[in-house]
């Protein structure tokens, strides 16, 4: 069967340990990318209709507020199924201990019966939070494998790092 990496990430305005620094391509994708390389899995990325603002401090804020709102944004596009799946690696940016709410909403989207997630995360200083629970209530019959966390500033130099944990 085929392996898929499912990824939310975000560009723009981020915070690299103690500074602010505008990026074209997000921590998140850039370590999907090395998975795909590694693996020879498809790539699909989670995204918001109604994306998070350009600027950090405001992304940050409406992040906490749609966590605390157990909001389940609606997404750009969703896989029509995951049926020719049964690997899964699902990376994201550890936003407030937990995966960003869009990540929730397609979690809760599909049966995941039989299938295995290995799940992946950027931080600037939290690791997987509580991320691999967290994936394990949404995606309710999968098993879920020990996560990976790849500091974000890092990310460009963790090539190794997630090889061997793929």
């Amino acid at each position: 069967m085929a392996k898929l990496i499912a990824f939310y990430s975000r560009a723009d305005e981020n915070y690299f340990g103690g500074a602010y620094r505008y990026i074209t391509v997000g921590n998140t994708e850039k370590a999907a990318k090395m998975i795909a390389d590694a693996t020879g899995a498809d790539l699909f990325k989670i995204e918001q209709k109604a994306p998070y603002a350009a600027d950090y401090n405001t992304c940050i804020a409406q992040a906490k507020r749609d966590l605390q709102a157990k909001a389940r944004p609606e997404l750009v596009s969703m896989p029509e199924n995951l049926d020719g799946y049964d690997e899964i690696y699902l990376g994201y940016p550890n936003y407030w201990g937990t995966m960003p709410m869009a990540v929730y909403t397609f979690l809760e989207a599909f049966d995941w019966t039989g299938k295995t997630i290995h799940p992946f995360c950027t931080h600037e200083g939290s690791g997987l939070g509580r991320t691999e629970k967290d994936v394990a209530k949404a995606a309710r019959g999968a098993k879920v494998t020990k996560g990976l966390a790849v500091h974000g500033s890092s990310v460009d130099d963790a090539k190794k790092m997630i090889e061997s944990w793929c």
